[in-house]
């Protein structure tokens, strides 16, 4: 870690120098297969309204219950433009800045929420919790795949620029890639949060437990 992300975590994130951007909307990459189940880490596509008809991707997070209904949770920024995603569901609802998570109608799956280990492999997730400083962790993303580091900080305030900021993450050394948002934090069988935002040296996760007490939410 260098310098600057130390002053950065050491002043909660919150100067000028410490924005960061959000690891969001990667413009064609490959895509997942058609038709398969979504799992946390797995790609998620949509495509912009405007002219152009760009197409975007994020990540997905977990698989969560509401009322018996099943969604993926996936970062707020992500859901914000309120566009549909492709072979999965209907766009649901975004809560960012100051949060940073959202949720989508789920239609690719059924069961247990899984995290893709990019091995071939899933891990199931049985519960959330919060980690501590210095943890081994580890998140799954479409971009960067299956990568772990340490805990590096709680509580942390990120600034996203043009007055952007998500309060109150989980700070690690994992490095992160565009088109990785939303992608889950966890280690073994616990999730964590959802990826914010990051750089090559430095990410930032919204917490998971307080969304899903915010939507009355159990984990898939």
């Amino acid at each position: 870690m260098d310098g600057r992300t130390r002053r950065c975590l050491a002043a909660r994130a919150s100067w000028p120098e410490c924005s960061f951007s959000a690891a969001v909307l990667l413009v064609s990459p490959p895509a997942s297969a058609a038709g398969a189940a979504v799992n946390g880490g797995d790609a998620m596509y949509t495509v912009s309204p405007g002219p152009g008809r760009e197409p975007y991707y994020c990540s997905a997070g977990f698989a969560i219950l509401v009322k018996d209904v099943r969604y993926l949770l996936t970062a707020g920024h992500c859901t914000e433009h309120g566009l549909d995603w492709k072979d999965i569901g209907r766009n649901v609802d975004s809560h960012f800045p100051v949060t940073d998570y959202g949720r989508v109608e789920d239609r690719s799956g059924s069961g247990h929420s899984q995290v893709d280990l990019y091995d071939g492999s899933t891990q199931r997730i049985l519960r959330a919790g919060t980690p501590q400083v210095g943890q081994l962790v580890c998140k799954s993303g479409m971009t960067t795949k299956k990568t772990c580091g340490k805990v590096l900080g709680l509580n942390q305030t990120v600034n996203f620029g043009d007055g952007k900021q998500v309060v109150g993450t989980i700070a690690t050394d994992i490095p992160v890639g565009a088109g990785d948002s939303g992608g889950p934090l966890f280690y073994a069988g616990v999730g964590y949060g959802v990826l914010s935002g990051g750089n090559n040296q430095v990410s930032f996760f919204q917490p998971l437990p307080p969304v899903l007490a915010a939507y009355g939410a159990t984990l898939a």
